[in-house]
């Protein structure tokens, strides 16, 4: 493992109010445009990440926990865009070779349902170190420095990769848990903020190392 799997997963629990903490999180996940304080709150922890520091933000402060979360939207909307007006283009081609019985435009809108795909993925796999590079330069703008992203990432890629990879593998166990009724869903809302959590924390500590 080319970081600690274990400490990373135990150090919110060294923390007083490791519970108060979550649950808070946790809770305001769970309400629409209330969920800004959180996502907001999982930037704070990035960015205790970039400080080195292994710890659980306080609950305080909450206008700039709003505004943040509302940044990360915005950057993380700029970012779909791409994959999202393939996505567009796509359905039209397909659309189209429903409609007029044309195998060409099925096969454009094929290959840009296929792009979509590529193109998101590629894209989800650098909007974390966008979002560390918006922290620690608090500016839009520095979400945008695709070089200087890029240059992060290949620093430290191998943990970089596989730090989104876990955290991809643990959002999708989380996901068939929250399929059991009751306990998996309060499981789910609980271990999925907590991970954000953590998850933050660890991109901040790279992009620190980057």
């Amino acid at each position: 493992m080319v970081f600690d799997l274990g400490d990373l997963l135990k150090y919110p629990f060294d923390d007083q109010k490791w519970v108060e903490k979550l649950l808070i999180g946790s809770a305001l996940s769970l309400i629409p445009i209330i969920n800004l304080f959180a996502v907001g709150y999982t930037l704070e922890s990035m960015r205790a990440g970039i400080r080195g520091e292994m710890t659980l933000p306080d609950w305080e402060d909450w206008g700039a926990k709003f505004v943040q979360g509302l940044m990360l939207c915005v950057i993380s909307f700029i970012y779909m865009l791409i994959p999202g007006l393939l996505m567009l283009l796509g359905g039209g081609g397909i659309i189209g070779a429903l409609r007029y019985g044309d195998v060409g435009w099925g096969v454009a809108g094929g290959l840009l349902a296929l792009l979509t795909i590529v193109a998101a993925l590629v894209l989800a796999f650098v909007l974390p170190m966008a979002f560390a590079h918006y922290a620690a330069e608090d500016k839009l703008g520095a979400a945008l420095e695709f070089g200087e992203i890029w240059r992060r990432i290949r620093t430290v890629f191998g943990q970089y990769l596989v730090a989104v990879v876990l955290f991809w593998v643990f959002s999708s166990i989380l996901g068939m848990v929250g399929m059991i009724p009751l306990v998996g869903w309060i499981i789910t809302i609980v271990g999925v903020f907590y991970l954000a959590v953590v998850f933050a924390n660890l991109i901040g500590r790279l992009y620190r190392q980057s």
